[in-house]
């Protein structure tokens, strides 16, 4: 990759022109400061919550912190003539809805490549290439459904649609919880396909939607809250899925793993079920076949229990979202005219 991004950047000062506005606001190193406090306080511990405990006092401060974090940037921006970000936007239900939805769509998305890449590589055996390889069905219809979502947005409505697209990524995570060790690859792609069809239907008509609420002089408002939606939704979806999953994995393994392993045996299979496998596989050729089925018994049953937890949450949360859509999105889509059409294209992109 870094002789493309070579010849990228190459490319960027020969042929963009310069487009600094000189009329642009001072950086609100403030509201950065605290969002940055905010959302770091809020990840680090949700990621920390399983090894110490989501009721322990650590984990409860670091959730109390979180909240004053983000009281005080509320406060910080509010006060401020040219803030980071108008809070005011989020005043108008289409906006905060779309926000919503997009961010839940990421959030979908991200904690599902982060446990399906882990099953294609420990039960399936794929390698990190051929892994990749097998996430483009989503990737491919998210492309496809984009464009079908703007159109039928015009068509049928903002709120039908995007609330249909989140209702497909809830379908497809309860869809998920049947998955085992020996489910085919050809039913996982066909899964893929009902989440790239939920993301596609939901992502474009809602950042439509959100570009719709800001003035022309607020676009690039809009776009960076469309991005920071997207990337705040998959860092959480990571986050919340996977701390989910550690949870119900490291506790069920605990559970059932034989009381013959070895104690240190037993920590490093709670840190991964590859790892889990590589002990059992290990056992096995040290000429104890029966420790080595009983650990990746273990590990199977371990894995799959914190797998569906994690989907039932993402489940519960997509269909949260679509409620929120259909109760807050509006009808239809809100492009004041033809000048300022471009400006929600050009963001979904």
């Amino acid at each position: 990759m870094t002789p493309v991004a070579a010849v990228a950047g190459l490319l960027v000062v020969r042929f963009v022109p310069a487009s600094r506005d000189p009329s642009a606001p001072a950086v609100d190193s403030g509201g950065f400061a605290l969002s940055a406090a905010a959302v770091g306080l809020l990840i680090y511990t949700i990621i920390e919550a399983p090894e110490r405990g989501w009721g322990s006092a650590t984990t409860l401060a670091g959730f109390a912190a979180t909240i004053i974090a983000v009281a005080g940037f509320v406060a910080w921006e509010r006060r401020r003539a040219e803030p980071m970000l108008d809070l005011s936007l989020f005043a108008d239900r289409r906006f905060t809805a779309a926000s919503a939805a997009v961010a839940i769509s990421f959030f979908a998305l991200s904690g599902f490549v982060f446990l399906v890449t882990q099953y294609f590589q420990f039960f399936k055996g794929y390698g990190p290439l051929s892994t990749g390889v097998r996430l483009l069905p989503v990737a491919t219809t998210v492309a496809i459904f984009s464009i079908v979502g703007a159109k039928l947005a015009v068509r049928i409505g903002t709120k039908v649609v995007v609330g249909t697209g989140l209702l497909a990524t809830a379908a497809f995570y309860l869809w998920v919880t049947t998955t085992s060790a020996g489910t085919p690859y050809w039913e996982i792609a066909l899964q893929m396909v009902v989440l790239g069809t939920g993301m596609g239907l939901t992502s474009a008509p809602a950042t439509e939607a959100i570009m719709g609420v800001v003035p022309k002089a607020k676009a690039g408002v809009g776009s960076a809250m469309n991005d920071a939606t997207r990337l705040l939704g998959g860092t959480l979806g990571v986050a919340v899925i996977g701390s989910v999953f550690a949870s119900i994995y490291a506790s069920r393994l605990g559970d059932l793993l034989p009381a013959t392993l070895p104690g240190g045996a037993t920590i490093a299979a709670k840190e991964s079920a590859g790892a889990a496998l590589s002990i059992a596989g290990e056992a096995s050729r040290a000429g104890h076949p029966a420790l080595g089925t009983a650990v990746s018994e273990a590990a199977n049953s371990a894995f799959f229990s914190g797998f569906h937890a994690g989907d039932l949450v993402a489940a519960g949360v997509a269909a949260a979202g679509a409620v929120f859509a259909f109760a807050l999105l509006p009808a239809q889509p809100t492009v004041a005219d033809e000048e300022d059409a471009p400006l929600a294209v050009a963001a979904g992109n």
